[in-house]
């Protein structure tokens, strides 16, 4: 429980950190939310993230395009069954691609860009994350045997990124430019970046909230 809480988190969050860094319009858009919604003279509030909604298309593009883990818990059939013209035996373990799943081109158009924008909802509610209505992004998995720790762990995520992008703006170090950021990936049982994150964060917001 404190591998999958912790480690998922944090891959999640670096992951988010480096490619919105690397697109500083993102960056931007990002900011101007916060300050939309929080304002400068406060800290963000956990009641704030329903109401984030640009922040939330980031992380779901972050899953999309760098899910924490590359494949899902495995599953294993009870009985022999059919999908999609696929014969599956009785005591079948069963593994979901989620890394590939986000690499669908014939859900997505350009895969290996990343743009919040797409998962803009076009009847202007609220961005869903972790239920996995549509399938196409199934970060916590779906169904009666989806992660029980989903919520808590969206919170996380949001909380942590509303946080260091409200209180600080994010420049890649000295001599760098944000086309810099490596973006490679390591495959295992999750999926960090092959190189960490550097980054210098000078504050934004008035000085007595740091206090």
């Amino acid at each position: 429980m404190i591998a999958a809480a912790t480690d998922t988190s944090a891959v999640t969050n670096e992951w988010a950190m480096a490619e919105v860094m690397k697109h500083p319009h993102i960056l931007q858009k990002v900011q101007q939310e916060l300050d939309s919604v929080v304002g400068p003279n406060r800290m963000v509030l956990e009641s704030d993230l329903p109401h984030l909604n640009y922040l939330r298309c980031v992380v779901r593009e972050t899953f999309r395009m760098h899910p924490a883990g590359p494949f899902l818990i495995p599953h294993e059939s009870l009985r022999a069954t059919t999908i999609n013209g696929y014969h599956i035996p009785a005591k079948t373990r069963v593994f979901i691609n989620t890394h590939g799943l986000g690499r669908n081109t014939k859900v997505w158009d350009n895969v290996g860009e990343f743009r919040p924008e797409r998962h803009w909802p076009s009847n202007g509610g609220r961005v869903e994350i972790s239920h996995g209505v549509d399938f196409k992004i199934l970060p916590f998995s779906a169904g009666k045997r989806k992660c029980p720790g989903a919520p808590l762990g969206l919170n996380l995520v949001l909380m942590a990124l509303a946080t260091l992008f409200h209180c600080f703006q994010w420049t890649p170090p000295e001599g760098l430019s944000p086309q810099d950021i490596d973006t490679t990936e390591v495959y295992g049982m999750t999926m960090p970046k092959a190189h960490p994150l550097f980054a210098v964060a000078v504050p934004r917001l008035s000085k007595h909230l740091y206090d």
